[in-house]
């Protein structure tokens, strides 16, 4: 009985064994299969390809242009490519891997919106990219841009209508703005007007932003609210935006560039919904019936107008010219016209008409000892500039106001203007004030002359000589106000509006800031996602595991940097989270876990101790994360 136990013993013993040493030898062919996989992959040929989802295309159709990299997933983004006659915009990236006979290949596509602009042939690329020390070009590819809807268009005859003129084929004679001054030569410091206009024809344009001027040396205001009109340009009806403001030039440089006017807005693209291939709906009828519209963004840029600056003459010049351009005209009062020595008047000039206001200053008063003039009080309104002038009369022999000189320079009639008003009659009474305050001194030293008791002004509050009612400190001590209950009851609105105050304000932030919606949304969203992955750790579900992690990672850093889904790529996200300080080595050990479970399923990737410690670095780096961001 005892050898029997024995030799069963030593049985499954010898099945342990041998189970142990199957199972080793399992694990290095895989990390062989692995290893010469990944010497594939790193010794593969880099590849630069280009592609597009159509080759014929109507202009304001839009297609995506991808600049895809086979054999080295590091390629870094290159800068986006310039296409005359396009209107190019980012739109993500996206990698691949994929092991087919045990060869292993990835890839990574950087992808950009292309938006025809006028109709031709167009060939796009070769681009070229250095990576490594090394150059990649890309293949070549042509594009046909027709009139119509796509390659439909090119089934169908042209109507009369359509072959009319060029211009109606170029998406940069449907949509175009033009800058253009009310003058191409000023004089300097002269107001003119710059009107950017946008025409808009046979195409939808939406959330069209304030145009940009560079002005080249020249001031320019704020634009005015726009206005929409309609305009006629070769028989062809054109719907306008126009843009107004103002400039003006503080130096003479003679021929100086004003613009380019550039301006953004989105025009809708039309983009068709592929069906399912082979399927009964997947012909150009029906991608065409379920075609979707799409913003666009687009800048538009005008051309350069050369406006020339010139001086103001010298010859004509009036005396006392101090810069005001524009054509002016003054008014001039005084008041009151009846004063005591002493007491002020007010000199109240106004200046109107149309030009640079800024130019007019405060005309220089004669010389006079018998005045005191005092520094103006200013107003200045879109078309006229009030100066309010307190002059003061110092003696009873003033009689008069002396006359106002006010002199401008007129661009339209190329000739200095001058304009005079008053003098301006007063009638002063009382004697000097130096005079007056020498007498009262002397009487109050001498004595002889008994002082007029002064009479001091009715407005004056005086010190009340009573003090009134008196209450007892004690009954003091039990009116309402001091009553602690009732101070802080009386609190109580204030805190209510307070707390009221910042509920409006976060409702109001959850509705409109998406951003901070997602960031608030991230670290909860990665709890439940830790939550379902502990539990499938705990069942060894290994691929659950997998996909659980990877897709708590990249909704919580999507939500976290508030990136689209379409470009939350790793080398983007990597980028992003060192700007900002975080350590990432963590999650690119999750993520290298997650993509070869991905690819090498069957049970032999992911052992519980390794997938323990892929938790373990899940739950460490979003915890790093939250303390960070």
């Amino acid at each position: 009985m005892i050898l029997t136990r024995v030799k069963v013993n030593i049985f499954k013993l010898h099945n342990f064994l041998y189970n142990i040493i199957v199972m080793k030898k399992l694990t290095v062919l895989l990390l062989l299969i692995l290893l010469t996989a990944a010497l594939e992959l790193s010794a593969a040929e880099l590849k630069f390809e280009l592609s597009v989802d159509k080759t014929t295309l109507a202009i304001g159709e839009g297609t995506q242009l991808s600049l895809t990299f086979t054999g080295d997933r590091g390629v870094p983004q290159p800068n986006p490519p310039q296409i005359d006659d396009f209107s190019v915009n980012y739109m993500g990236s996206s990698t691949q891997m994929s092991i087919i006979n045990g060869s292993m290949s990835s890839s990574v596509s950087y992808n950009y919106s292309l938006v025809p602009m006028k109709k031709g042939e167009f060939k796009i690329g070769p681009f070229s990219v250095q990576h490594d020390g090394k150059t990649y070009s890309s293949n070549t590819i042509t594009i046909n841009v027709v009139d119509g809807q796509g390659g439909a268009s090119q089934q169908q005859p042209k109507t009369q209508s359509q072959q009319k003129t060029k211009a109606a084929g170029d998406m940069k004679d449907r949509l175009f703005i033009t800058l253009k001054p009310s003058k191409t030569a000023v004089y300097v410091n002269e107001i003119f007007t710059v009107k950017v206009k946008l025409h808009v024809r046979d195409i939808a344009v939406r959330e069209v932003g304030f145009p940009q001027v560079a002005d080249g040396g020249f001031s320019l205001s704020n634009f005015e609210k726009p206005v929409q009109t309609t305009e006629n340009i070769n028989g062809l009806t054109y719907q306008t935006v126009e843009f107004t403001t103002t400039a003006f030039a503080a130096t003479a440089g003679g021929s100086m560039k004003l613009g380019a006017a550039t301006l953004d807005c989105n025009i809708m693209i039309r983009e068709n919904r592929r069906m399912s291939p082979g399927g009964m709906f997947n012909d150009d009828f029906f991608n065409n019936v379920f075609a979707s519209l799409r913003p666009e963004p687009v800048k538009l840029k005008s051309e350069a107008v050369t406006v020339k600056v010139l001086p103001l003459p010298e010859e004509g010049k009036p005396k006392g010219f101090r810069g005001a351009l524009g054509k002016f005209e003054m008014s001039a009062s005084v008041t009151p016209e009846n004063v005591k020595t002493g007491d002020p008047v007010t000199l109240k000039m106004t200046f109107s008409g149309k030009g640079n206001f800024n130019t007019i200053t405060k005309p220089e008063p004669e010389e006079n000892a018998n005045l005191k003039y005092y520094e103006p009080q200013i107003k200045q309104d879109p078309n006229s500039k009030n100066f309010d002038t307190a002059v003061i009369p110092l003696t009873n022999t003033v009689t008069q106001i002396p006359e106002v000189v006010f002199s401008y320079f007129d661009p339209d009639e190329k000739s200095y203007k001058t304009i005079k008003r008053g003098p301006f009659p007063i009638k002063v009474t009382g004697a000097a004030t130096a005079t007056a305050a020498k007498i009262v001194e002397q009487s109050k030293i001498q004595g002889t002359t008994p002082v007029e008791k002064e009479v001091f002004a009715k407005d004056v509050v005086f010190i009340k000589e009573h003090p009134g009612n008196l209450v007892k400190r004690g009954d003091m001590e039990k009116m309402l106000y001091r009553n602690p209950i009732f101070l802080s009851l009386s609190m109580l609105p204030l805190l209510i509006y307070i707390f009221a105050l910042i509920h409006a304000k976060r409702s109001k932030r959850l509705r409109n800031d998406v951003q901070y919606v997602r960031r608030l949304r991230a670290p909860k969203q990665a709890r439940e996602g830790i939550k379902a992955v502990r539990v499938y750790l705990k069942n060894s579900k290994e691929e659950e595991f997998y996909n659980t992690v990877h897709k708590t990672v990249y909704e919580y850093l999507g939500n976290k940097l508030h990136l689209p889904p379409g470009e939350a790529a790793d080398e983007k996200i990597y980028a992003l989270l060192e700007q900002k300080g975080v350590e990432t080595q963590l999650l690119k050990e999750i993520l290298n876990a997650c993509e070869l479970a991905r690819y090498a399923k069957g049970g032999t990737v992911g052992s519980s101790s390794e997938m323990e410690r892929i938790f373990k670095h899940l739950e460490d780096f979003i915890d790093k994360t939250e303390r960070t961001l």
